[in-house]
């Protein structure tokens, strides 16, 4: 089987290789595998920047689409033929997250999906909305999940104000998903080209943080002085700092990603303590949150923002292209 694994901790350690056609056992599925599309993580991991410690090698990509090639015995809910999504954290099946769930994702600790098949167990895939194309499809579990789960997490109500970061791939989805549950919606870029997809996406108000470097008072202007009543911060770092004075007392704000970085040098304390903010760690779902989320995704007619496409030969420069920053959505490796 034509595969990519991770040998090491750099880019270059990404080879293409030949590994033995993965056969589906008890209450398994094996996917022919149609695209997978990628995530900071799968740039992460591939650079050494995050979880160095996981062991190598393996085949990365958490995010995949593809149709069901064969089924091990038992699987009776799933037939040959069906297009289906991975669920990331594969024994997450429902209620809260526990720490040992780590050990079941795709892409890292497990196989993932830069690999012409994959096999999981049929209680960790979901069917695909039939109006999505295989690239729109391939952004969903992983993006599209986390900002689905954050926005439960902020528990905004119509008319509530959300302030999302960028173009990314979980900002777009956040913003696409609040629009349509009625959400006022403040988008930052720093790219004065992108303000009128955001607007399109259902934004209204846009807001160039290379021309407003006090992101808190552009934020507080637009509000009337009040600030917003949720934040999904993909970002991470100083600005996070700039983030807390930008919310209304009693806000939700859900911390997603480390573009920037991790550390937080700064009075982090007292602007929770003075609003009564509420900070919540927000990495995808469950299997049952996955498909409520598809179900809305249908309900709502909601297509995903589709990157820059690779073919599968290009699989290690769609990893970094991810390191550009500068991309639209998603990137995706199209297989055939």
């Amino acid at each position: 089987m034509d595969a990519f694994q991770l040998q090491g901790h750099s880019l270059d350690s990404l080879r293409r290789t030949d590994l033995p056609e993965p056969q589906p056992g008890p209450g398994q599925v094996r996917i022919r595998v149609a695209a997978a599309s990628v995530n900071y993580r799968d740039y992460a991991l591939a650079t050494g920047r995050y979880q160095p410690e996981l062991p190598r090698p393996f085949v990365p990509l958490s995010d995949g689409v593809g149709r069901i090639d064969a089924l091990g015995a038992g699987v009776t809910d799933f037939a040959v033929g069906e297009r289906v999504i991975g669920h990331y954290t594969t024994a997450w099946k429902e209620g809260p997250f526990k720490s040992e769930n780590h050990l079941s994702k795709l892409g890292g600790p497990l196989d993932g999906w830069l690999a012409r098949s994959i096999v999981l167990s049929a209680d960790a895939i979901a069917r695909v909305p039939q109006f999505l194309d295989d690239a729109e499809a391939s952004t969903l579990p992983v993006s599209g999940l986390t900002a689905w789960a954050a926005l439960r997490k902020l528990q905004l109500q119509p008319g509530a104000k959300l302030l999302v970061q960028g173009t990314g791939s979980v900002s777009l989805m956040a913003l696409q998903l609040a629009a349509a549950r009625g959400v006022d919606v403040i988008a930052t870029t720093g790219d004065a080209g992108k303000a009128e997809l955001l607007r399109s996406l259902g934004a209204r108000a846009v807001i160039d943080y290379k021309q407003r470097a006090d992101l808190s008072a552009a934020v507080r202007e637009i509000t009337g002085g009040r600030g917003v009543d949720g934040i999904v911060d993909v970002v991470g770092g100083q600005q996070f700092l700039q983030l807390l004075q930008a919310a209304a007392d009693n806000a939700h704000i859900a911390v997603i990603g480390f573009l920037q970085s991790m550390n937080v040098d700064g009075n982090l304390i007292g602007p929770i303590m003075a609003h009564q903010l509420n900070i919540h760690g927000v990495s995808v779902g469950s299997l049952q949150d996955l498909r409520e989320y598809l179900d809305e995704v249908e309900a709502h007619r909601i297509r995903p923002v589709v990157g820059a496409r690779f073919s599968f030969e290009e699989g290690a420069q769609a990893i970094a292209s991810i390191a550009e920053q500068r991309q639209v959505g998603k990137p995706v490796v199209i297989f055939d």
